[in-house]
């Protein structure tokens, strides 16, 4: 009777034992995939984000490639030439006019 008593409660601490360890399991199990679904989420998120700046860079990039031109043409000698004589009422120096320094 003793003996079925012991073997008795060892079985049920054993089975006590096995439910607390498949509940913590089923717990982890949980957790695992709630943490996959949060991290995919937020993967995709981080990926529209990449989107969204990728179009930006490339729309700046786009818009760096006109001011460059803008400024290149504005910066044209033929231009520059133009201005000043209109504008400025420059003249180009007379040979005459130009002294060369030397050391």
């Amino acid at each position: 009777m003793i003996a079925d008593s012991l073997l008795f409660r060892t079985l049920s601490w054993l089975l006590a034992w096995q439910q607390l360890l498949i509940a913590a399991l089923i717990g982890l199990l949980v957790v695992s995939s709630l943490a996959v679904a949060l991290s995919a989420h937020e993967t995709r998120q981080l990926y529209s984000q990449l989107q969204v700046l990728g179009q930006e860079r490339d729309n700046l990039d786009s818009e760096y490639e006109k001011l460059l031109l803008e400024q290149s043409a504005w910066a044209d000698y033929s231009r520059i030439d133009q201005v000043s004589r209109e504008q400025l009422h420059m003249l180009a120096p007379t040979s005459k006019s130009i002294v060369v320094v030397g050391r």
